[in-house]
């Protein structure tokens, strides 16, 4: 068996709006064989800049564009693959768009692994641990700070809904510690005491700002408080982490690789880690970082705001991870979110079942592609 093409298909709403929302375009990818099937992934980075990376010629021994690599390879020796990726994009790659890209293929290939055994991805990972997962709402504070309403509604919205915790955040938030705590406020106001309330501060606090903010927050018993500061500000999470013991501090959406999150948890002590399966190295790759953290007792929380196409993929990810809490749903209204697939992923008693149809789990809607296809 052998990989006769690696597909990029970019798909766009056409917005250019510079808000943290991953539904606005996607840059998908479809790997296809010499026996007619296909396997489909998701690559959550800049769909141009993603085709870049696949498109380009040979610039070198550890500076190759990563189609050309693929051409030829059995798809099924996933790890080789892998590995074969990782050390000719070396040059420019290990962490950014050449991990994304990576994530992406990697998610095809258990795919396409998936129909060619006539299983799903999580019997492949090695059996289902559960057949449900409890579900978050993931929803973006408004850009103005000053629109608190706005959270009280989309706030009941979702309770309505089912939801049994919710999550908010960049937007308007980190800028103004009374707005924050109007925000928040709202946000606990309008789903009562017993649900978690998650909060994403989207990297924008130093650590003296986000420990006298987090303590400004305390009242309103954040379940966790994810992205206090960037990536690789190692000792600020740490430092953010045991002045608030009373909550969860997490990260690691702007991750990648295994080596990555064990710093992350080594060196920053966070209560949870939110690896990227579009972007932080793919299932292949980022099956070693939880079990690191199963080792170190941290619980996985994947990170996912884009199309179905991830959500399937973390579906079939968490099922087969023991250490895997929580289903973040993207709540935006997005046709690349909510229309992309003909499958639709259902909340019922505040949880998300497994899918356990072949591969993902999921098709793509062509009719929608072609309407929102760019490339």
């Amino acid at each position: 068996m052998k990989i006769t093409d690696v597909e990029a298909i970019g798909v766009s709403v056409r917005s250019e709006l510079s808000i943290a929302d991953g539904t606005q375009d996607a840059l998908l990818i479809r790997i296809h064989n010499d026996e007619g099937l296909s396997g489909l992934g998701e690559a959550d980075t800049s769909p141009l800049i993603g085709k870049a990376v696949l498109d380009a010629p040979v610039s070198g021994d550890k500076c190759q564009g990563l189609r050309q690599l693929l051409l030829g390879e059995n798809p099924l020796d996933i790890e080789r693959i892998w590995q074969k990726m990782f050390y000719h994009s070396y040059k420019y790659g290990r962490m950014g768009v050449a991990l994304n890209v990576m994530s992406g293929i990697d998610m095809a290939l258990w795919d396409l692994l998936g129909k060619v055994t006539c299983q799903p991805v999580c019997q492949l990972l090695g059996g289902p641990v559960r057949g449900e997962i409890e579900a978050y709402c993931s929803m973006l504070f408004p850009e103005d700070a000053a629109a608190v309403d706005d959270v009280r509604v989309q706030a009941e919205q979702a309770v309505e809904k089912g939801f049994q915790a919710v999550k908010f955040g960049w937007g308007g938030f980190g800028y103004d510690q009374p707005r924050d705590v109007a925000l928040v406020r709202a946000a606990r106001e309008a789903i009562g005491s017993e649900r978690p309330l998650m909060i994403d501060v989207g990297m924008r606090w130093d650590a003296q700002t986000a420990i006298g903010r987090i303590h400004a927050l305390r009242e309103f018993d954040p379940y966790w408080i994810e992205e206090p500061c960037y990536a690789d500000e190692y000792e600020t999470y740490r430092a953010i982490a045991e002045a608030a013991p009373f909550t969860r501090i997490v990260g690691g959406e702007q991750e990648y690789t295994r080596w990555g999150f064990e710093r992350l948890m080594a060196w920053g002590g966070v209560k949870g880690i939110q690896p990227d399966l579009a972007r932080s190295g793919g299932i292949t790759e980022i099956r070693k970082a939880a079990a690191i953290a199963q080792v170190r007792g941290v619980p996985v929380f994947l990170h996912g705001f884009s199309t179905n196409v991830l959500l399937a993929a973390n579906l079939q990810f968490i099922a087969a991870t023991p250490n895997a809490k929580w289903l973040e749903f993207a709540a935006r209204e997005s046709p690349l979110r909510w229309e992309l697939t003909h499958e639709s992923f259902d909340l019922k008693d505040g949880k998300v079942q497994i899918p356990m149809r072949p591969g993902l789990g999921v098709t793509l809607n062509e009719e929608v592609v072609a309407k929102y296809r760019v490339f």
